[in-house]
């Protein structure tokens, strides 16, 4: 017994107290779930799209199910994408439940309306840093754009219209990171104020990236990842950031108590700053002279980075479209870690 809703399939002993729910094992025979990636190499997709949804999981089954609705009302506008799920492993416990087993559920009884899915099982617990880099490696001559998603993240349903604006607009530039669906919580990253936004530019550049919906440039991705991978090499290296004061301040913390492992961002905020890179913001809220209208939120689930959950924010969603939205400037405005304009 099974019946289809809003994407995912349900059968009869996953929901009824009292059937049987499938093992791990019996799991990783459906045809969606890709055999376990080996830690520390970064997978290669077999295919190019369009659009490539990068999804990071764990153990929040529910978090994890309103992500995936959510994508179900992504406009693609013909465009090919492909919805890539990447659930982690507990770091240690049980070897016969290593795996969330409601999560793995969720994720491999979705079936996206917007194009291919499949479910991808790390070989052991990767944390974080695994999760977002050694889940993409574009091709440096390709199309593909990668959306990464972490499962506490909702996006509007013109997210990937205003992604495939800007990287048409903006991609050929060399000092762009990336791309971010973040408005919320956008402050200077040396002392905690928000950036002056320009009132009339659909967007600007910021150094600090947002990571709640984040689209890297595809050659700035490569670079980035070749670098890590060589600068880590040196024990002695910290990624710290005069002008990012704040988060260097985190970072230190983190790693007085052993917990650095859960802040990846820390490398991309010196690598921007040692390469002079941007990430591109939508100004989507002052264009439509609204604190909402936004293409993603946080829901701010409790997790690794929030102890408790917070109330709904997806009734801020972006819900109707307007070209205004992606009438980009040729020269915008772009912001240092402290807030302050650059000469760019």
């Amino acid at each position: 017994m099974f019946w289809s809703v809003g994407g995912f399939i349900f059968v009869g002993f996953l929901l009824r107290s009292g059937y049987k729910r499938k093992t791990q094992l019996e799991s990783i025979q459906d045809t969606n779930i890709v055999p376990c990636h080996q830690a520390g190499m970064i997978y290669l997709y077999p295919d190019e799209v369009d659009l490539r949804i990068i999804v990071m999981t764990f153990s929040r089954s529910e978090s994890l199910r309103k992500l995936l609705l959510s994508l179900n009302k992504l406009e693609m506008d013909g465009h090919k994408a492909s919805l890539e799920i990447w659930v982690d492993k507990k770091r240690d416990g049980d070897r016969h439940n290593i795996v969330d087993d409601l999560t793995l559920q969720i994720a491999q009884s979705f079936s996206w309306s917007r194009g291919q899915t499949r479910v991808h099982i790390h070989k052991k617990h990767v944390g974080i840093y695994g999760q977002w880099l050694d889940t993409w490696r574009p091709d440096r001559g390709g199309k593909e754009l990668a959306l990464f998603l972490e499962d506490d993240i909702t996006v509007s349903p013109f997210a990937y219209r205003w992604l495939k604006a800007v990287h048409q607009k903006y991609g050929s530039r060399n000092d762009i990171a990336g791309y971010t669906l973040q408005s919320e919580q956008v402050k200077t990253a040396h002392i905690r104020r928000s950036i002056n936004r320009p009132r009339h530019d659909a967007v600007f550049l910021y150094k600090l990236l947002g990571s709640w919906g984040y689209a890297p440039h595809p050659k700035s991705w490569c670079h980035f990842q070749d670098w890590y991978r060589e600068v880590k090499k040196d024990f002695d290296f910290h990624p710290y950031v005069s002008k990012a004061m704040i988060m260097t301040r985190w970072y230190k913390i983190f790693e007085k108590q052993n917990k650095q492992d859960t802040m990846w961002t820390m490398w991309h905020i010196y690598y921007c700053d040692r390469f002079n890179k941007f990430t591109v913001y939508n100004n989507i809220p002052v264009l439509a002279n609204s604190s909402s209208n936004l293409l993603s939120v946080n829901r701010m689930e409790a997790g690794l980075h929030f102890d408790r959950k917070r109330p709904d924010n997806t009734k801020n969603l972006l819900q109707f479209w307007s070209d205004d939205f992606i009438k980009l400037p040729d020269l915008p405005l772009s912001f240092d870690f402290d807030g302050t304009l650059t000469d760019k």
